[in-house]
């Protein structure tokens, strides 16, 4: 009877593991989509949530309420403010709210508070993720008066991770959704 009862755990811990491992599989048409995307370079990342570095100035920012309804310190829900990054051709173009510290002097403008840039960045890479069929674009780009190292995880389910550091702020992360850029008229 112990091997038996034994023999069910065993048959059903492979059950579970074989199919929570194919949930994580992308179709081949998902990931022929995404690669469409990369060859064509007609992608946006519509951002969801932030992520900023914690700190004790945003902490005192979420414990005042100030935050949008359910997000912490360490999770903004900023599916409402339009942030995007898009890449059309060569170029890039990125609006993405910030949350969290400047680090370094320079000049402060109350219209321009978020992370923005245009242009072609410089030292483009796409390359294939390490643990599942996504991909990782990497480039620098100068904005009006800072530099910003770009990690985008781009997945064929349709999410986008974003990791920017600049040389004037705090790091922050951004999740949200992958589309094919197609020009609004």
């Amino acid at each position: 009877m112990k091997s038996i009862v034994k023999f069910g755990a065993y048959l059903l811990l492979l059950v579970s593991v074989a199919c929570a491992s194919s949930k994580n599989q992308a179709s081949p048409e998902a990931i022929a989509a995404l690669d469409k995307m990369i060859a064509d370079q007609q992608f946006e990342i519509d951002a969801n949530w932030a992520q900023p570095m914690a700190s004790q100035g945003l902490n005192s920012i979420a414990n005042a309420g100030l935050l949008p309804f359910g997000s912490t310190a360490s999770r903004i829900d900023i599916s409402g403010s339009g942030g995007y990054l898009r890449m059309v051709g060569d170029s890039v173009k990125a609006d993405l709210p910030f949350f969290g510290e400047r680090r370094m002097g320079g000049y402060y403008n109350q219209n321009k508070t978020g992370i923005l840039f245009e242009g072609i960045p410089k030292d483009l890479s796409f390359s294939p993720n390490k643990k599942d069929s996504g991909k990782t674009m990497r480039f620098n780009i100068s904005g009006d008066t800072e530099n910003y190292q770009v990690i985008a995880q781009l997945y064929p389910n349709g999410n986008a991770r974003l990791t920017v550091s600049s040389s004037h702020r705090t790091n922050i992360w951004y999740q949200g959704n992958l589309s094919e850029y197609k020009k609004k008229e």
